[in-house]
């Protein structure tokens, strides 16, 4: 979980949206979670959310802070989570789906998202959960297949998009190896 000092955009709040509390993996010191795994606290929302860890309290996912983002991209409603993550000398953005993968990339408002990031040289990746107890796996949409595939067209880009998730779902998932222990939140089964 990085935290980026980018403001949030005024007015907009969490709602009844908890997909930060299950599709992280958190390995720090006073928390650890796998990913996909619903943290014990959350519940219809946070049940401590007065007295939530600064952790908690810090992160704020993509959507709370891009005003370019209106509400049906918040992530339990497009789908996709998305965060700010280091890419070289860079800002970028990763695009975790975490809803139906092949559902979203088909989707035009997440094509059109891709192309103008991908044509203003945006660093964009792309990701999906591992199964639990594994890592995810991302990759780089900044190729020039993807460059030539904005400029010319949406379905171009759409077809790029799908070769690169079924590149990622045949990706082989490592286990994930927490370094911290002793604070799990996850929710127990």
């Amino acid at each position: 979980m990085a935290s980026f000092d980018i403001d949030l955009v005024a007015g907009r709040s969490c709602g009844d949206c908890t997909v930060c509390c299950t599709a992280m993996a958190i390995d720090k010191p006073d928390i650890q979670k796998e990913a996909g795994v619903t943290c014990r606290h959350c519940r219809a929302g946070c049940s401590i959310y007065e007295t939530r860890p600064p952790l908690c309290r810090d992160y704020h996912c993509g959507w709370r802070q891009l005003p370019i983002l209106d509400d049906s991209w918040r992530p339990d409603r497009s789908g996709v989570f998305l965060e700010f993550e280091p890419v070289g000398e860079q800002t970028g953005m990763s695009l975790v789906l975490t809803g139906n993968p092949l559902k979203t990339v088909r989707q035009d408002w997440f094509i059109d998202f891709v192309a103008i990031g991908i044509k203003g040289d945006v660093p964009l990746l792309l990701g999906i959960p591992g199964p639990r107890g594994h890592q995810g796996a991302s990759l780089l949409l900044n190729t020039p297949a993807m460059l030539q595939a904005a400029r010319t067209s949406r379905a171009r880009v759409k077809e790029q998009l799908e070769k690169e998730l079924k590149l990622l779902q045949s990706y082989d998932f490592p286990p994930r190896r927490f370094v911290y222990s002793g604070h799990d939140v996850g929710a127990t089964a």
